[in-house]
């Protein structure tokens, strides 16, 4: 028998005896049963009794003793006590564990927000104070798109898309940037926000030091170039010249087609965003990348042109052009002579996108995550055959960021590629029925 059954066989046995001490009483007077009434109302109105004072002990823990108990309320109590000192311990390595992690968050040197799933701040760090201007404990349960009024920031929160993170200014300091970056978990966020105001720094002394570089250098290599083309159409000049001059002939152009790369490539990242508003009449501007691709490819392959009309895209002419025409000629130099190159203009509900689609050599998948970095070269030989600046990628990816879409790389070695650049359908346009032009489909065949 263990020690929890022994109360209850008691209390059994105290039932049986009181129920047969009353039983004889009310026997001797006549009324048995009357007698086992009165005997059960007074032991429930006990256990009542006991109920009460356990739930008011329960209630007031702090404030009252352990009432006193008999029969099966010891061990009753006893367990009540025994979770209650169990509940204590959890409760208090909870509050160890919760100041750890406060004071750890605290000692982080990035802002940290835990907000609702509305938007509601439940929890910040000392660091929110420095990097985002929020007070605690009075910003507590405010919606946080109320305290931080940046625009950027109030539409990023209102569209709910946390896959990308966020470049703002700082809410503190005019000429600091923090980059903010949002985790669901549950039914909670939890906001980063991180300063970035050095690295941002660090990249404007680049891109200012790429853009200073590449205009000094173009002034001295039109001078080269000149000098090395009036050498080379000397006829008097050597024999032994000829060779040696051609050699830098083509290495002083290739110089001049970086140069050329690196100074668009630092246009578009200083130019400003509000330009790119422009519509743009993408089957319009696909006949002339054509065109211009016919005379690269000196019609050795055959380009198709596929483009359905009735949206334009907004956004900058010239930029898109550029971006357009780096993918077709990407794709004219690694696709052999006789090959296929598509260029496809489709748009949906959800937005549109530009496929160039070749039938050339192709890229092995490990390399296709740095295709957009600059300078990156699958294969360098091969890209010094064709010429190439590795730039041409760099600067479809910037463009397309400045245009809100994304790039899509597909390719199999062997089997050709196809780059797809995806546009918002925020970027799109229509266009009324009766401007619309009839969908193009033409084909351009090599002679």
């Amino acid at each position: 028998m263990t020690l929890q059954s022994r109360p209850w066989l008691a209390e059994v046995r105290r039932i049986a005896l009181g129920a047969l001490v009353l039983f004889a009483v009310g026997y001797l007077v006549g009324s048995p049963a009357i007698a086992l009434l009165v005997g059960a109302i007074a032991y429930l109105a006990w256990h009542l009794r006991q109920l009460y004072l356990v739930q008011q002990w329960l209630a007031h823990r702090k404030q009252r003793p352990r009432p006193e108990a008999r029969g099966v309320w010891v061990p009753v109590l006893d367990s009540l006590e025994r979770l209650n000192r169990q509940s204590r311990r959890r409760k208090r390595r909870l509050r160890n564990f919760v100041r750890r992690f406060e004071h750890a968050a605290d000692a982080f040197p990035d802002a940290a927000v835990v907000l609702r799933i509305d938007g509601e701040i439940v929890w910040m760090n000392e660091a929110a104070t420095d990097l985002l201007g929020l007070r605690h404990p009075q910003d507590l349960n405010q919606p946080i798109s109320k305290l931080i009024r940046n625009p950027l920031f109030v539409e990023y929160i209102e569209r709910g898309r946390f896959e990308e993170p966020l470049a703002m200014p700082s809410p503190v300091d005019d000429g600091d940037h923090i980059l903010v970056r949002i985790v669901p978990y549950g039914r909670r966020h939890l906001m980063l926000a991180r300063d970035t105001t050095r690295l941002n720094r660090l990249e404007q002394i680049r891109k200012d030091f790429v853009a200073n570089v590449s205009h000094e250098l173009r002034s001295p290599l039109t001078v080269v170039v000149g000098y090395l083309e009036t050498l080379s159409d000397d006829e008097q000049a050597p024999e032994h010249w000829r060779r040696p001059l051609a050699q830098m002939s083509q290495q002083a152009h290739r110089m001049v087609l970086i140069v050329e790369d690196l100074l668009k490539l630092s246009r578009i990242e200083h130019s400003p965003g509000e330009a790119l508003k422009n519509p743009v009449p993408i089957a319009e501007m696909l006949e002339g990348v054509r065109n211009d691709a016919l005379g690269l490819s000196e019609n050795t392959h055959r380009i198709h042109v596929e483009a359905e009309g009735g949206v334009r895209l907004l956004g900058d002419y010239n930029e898109l052009y550029s971006a357009f025409a780096n993918l077709v000629f990407n794709a004219i130099q690694y696709t052999p002579d006789g090959g296929d190159i598509w260029l496809r203009w489709k748009y949906s509900d959800g937005g549109a996108a530009l496929e160039v689609e070749d039938t050339g050599i192709g890229v092995e998948e490990h390399h296709l995550p740095r295709l957009t970095e600059r300078f990156y070269r699958v294969d360098k030989a091969r890209s010094r055959e064709v010429g190439g600046t590795g730039l041409g990628l760099a600067i479809v990816k910037h463009v397309l960021m400045r245009h809100d879409a994304t790039l899509d790389v597909r390719s199999q070695l062997d089997a050709g590629s196809t780059f797809i650049c995806r546009f918002p359908d925020s970027r799109l346009e229509a266009v009324e029925a009766e401007e619309a032009p009839a969908p193009a489909l033409e084909n351009a065949s090599g002679g």
